[in-house]
């Protein structure tokens, strides 16, 4: 008996609580509404940050590329300058540094 006592006490209150609701529909539409438009605003605030840093990143990055770019365009003009000026000395180079790569390939798979 005192489940079916309970059970209408809870029916009771969320009949009431359902009439206030109504009631106060406007309001209670009113403050969800703000409180959600402060939410977005932080997120839509948020995001705009973010588009601009990540804009920022990027225009950085492609400065930077540029300038890697040119820099490594400068260093092989100027080595193909000094191999036409003297190629026996960098053939030479490139021939002992193929030796000693040989060299040391070799001597590591002897060891195995």
């Amino acid at each position: 008996m005192e489940n079916n006592h309970s059970s209408k006490k809870f029916e009771d209150a969320l009949h009431l609580l359902n009439e206030a609701a109504r009631e106060k529909k406007e309001e209670i539409q009113g403050l969800l509404n703000d409180r959600f438009t402060s939410i977005r605003d932080v997120v839509e605030d948020a995001a705009k940050k973010s588009r601009r840093s990540v804009r920022h990143t990027k225009d950085t990055a492609e400065e930077w590329l540029g300038e890697g770019t040119e820099a490594v365009r400068e260093v092989a003009s100027e080595l193909d300058d000094r191999v036409h000026e003297n190629p026996w000395a960098y053939l030479g180079g490139a021939a002992v540094g193929a030796l000693l790569l040989g060299f040391i390939l070799g001597s590591s798979s002897r060891n195995r």
